[in-house]
């Protein structure tokens, strides 16, 4: 019955293991989270100016709420928020937004605005800030309204199912390549899950594997809105967009080793379904986390991307990225952390830089955090 770690960031009311409760009365609960943080990152990351090393400040924060509707079930809900995000974004911004019903040993159902269940597989390699992420995060690396999942997590075993309803102007796919930099799709439905088991106590930790798929149908014909000129407004058209992935991790990031791999595949159809958008790729991890609060992890990230017509087979604008980050964490204490994080181009093709910025740069940051 002991549930991991990443699953209780998967289905936790608060998203910050430092929630803190400010009421909890007659089985009613409040907690709040977030975090502000300050980073220095050298110009290659493109922060400010046209390469100007700069500092950026940022700020999260979220709100949970729990309440006994019987003995067997829990009603839930939780709202979380990006604040100031470096120079450019003065504003809350939506995160995380659902409510739902926590059945304990039986699982939890929320609806609302989350990641997908191909998350939980992309989890696995999901432990650096900025200098990663060229695989996992750029197909589910943003929420999407309207969703529907339920999340089981017990004895060892993992399962996710969920249902996407229609949406206009959401967030598909965080990646310029599938969406020409304007990442508002009109949806029209869609479902995914995902599958795991972990093993525990595997030589120097627990041993976990999972596999996740997840199927997105676009808008078309007369759900498609056009205004005076013709052009559509409620999003980009698209015939389907189709995401798998598998993952093993094995040990603890924050205790001893801790090794992981991810595979990913992306399949995105235009609206005509005259061409396929394609993105495989892998990632690789390895790292330590000392009983001191450090910890150090280095990957290695490889992802081929291409568009196929779909009349020729004929492949085109192909590119490879190719990426070596190092993570290095001291966690002082459970509020507060200090990293520095770097990212090494190792063999990208000249055309990456079209596909990921600084794809063929070195990234360099160091950063502090306080979570509470």
């Amino acid at each position: 019955m002991k549930k991991s770690l990443l699953a209780l960031s998967v289905i936790a009311v608060a998203a910050s293991a430092n929630a803190a409760t400010v009421y909890d009365k007659d089985g009613t609960s409040l907690t709040i989270d977030g975090r502000v943080q300050s980073v220095f990152y050298n110009g290659n990351h493109r922060k400010a100016a046209e390469k100007d090393s700069s500092i950026q400040n940022s700020a999260r924060f979220g709100i949970g709420g729990k309440t006994q509707l019987a003995d067997w079930v829990s009603g839930i809900g939780y709202t979380q928020w990006d604040a100031t995000d470096g120079s450019s974004h003065e504003n809350f911004e939506a995160r995380d937004q659902y409510v739902g019903a926590d059945f304990g040993e039986f699982g939890l159902v929320k609806a609302g605005r989350f990641l997908d269940s191909t998350y939980s597989v992309e989890a696995a390699t999901d432990i650096y800030e900025d200098a990663a992420g060229n695989v996992q995060g750029k197909h589910n690396g943003e929420r999407r309204g309207g969703q529907l999942q339920y999340t089981y997590d017990n004895y060892g075993f993992f399962a996710q199912a969920g249902v996407q309803t229609a949406q206009d102007n959401a967030k598909l796919v965080d990646s310029k390549y599938f969406n020409n930099d304007n990442d508002k799709f009109a949806i029209d439905s869609g479902f995914n899950g995902a599958l795991g088991y972990t093993i525990d106590d595997v030589v120097f930790g627990p041993l976990s594997f999972k596999a996740g798929y997840s199927y997105v149908k676009g808008q078309t014909d007369n759900d498609l809105v056009k205004n005076d000129e013709g052009k559509v407004t409620n999003g980009n058209a698209f015939n389907n967009f189709k995401h798998a992935n598998a993952s093993i991790a094995w040990g603890n990031v924050d205790s001893g080793f801790y090794v992981a791999a991810l595979y990913e595949h992306a399949a995105l159809r235009n609206a005509t379904d005259t061409q396929k958008i394609v993105n495989d790729g892998f990632e690789l991890a390895a790292g330590y986390a000392f009983d001191n609060g450090v910890s150090v992890i280095a990957g290695y990230e490889n992802s081929f991307y291409h568009k196929k017509d779909m009349t020729t087979g004929e492949k085109t604008d192909k590119a490879i990225v190719r990426r070596i980050p190092v993570f290095v964490n001291y966690a002082i204490n459970q509020n507060f952390n200090v990293w520095t994080e770097a990212g090494f181009n190792a063999g990208s093709s000249a055309s990456a830089e079209d596909v990921v910025d600084h794809a063929r740069e070195t990234l360099f940051s160091v950063g502090a955090r306080y979570t509470f």
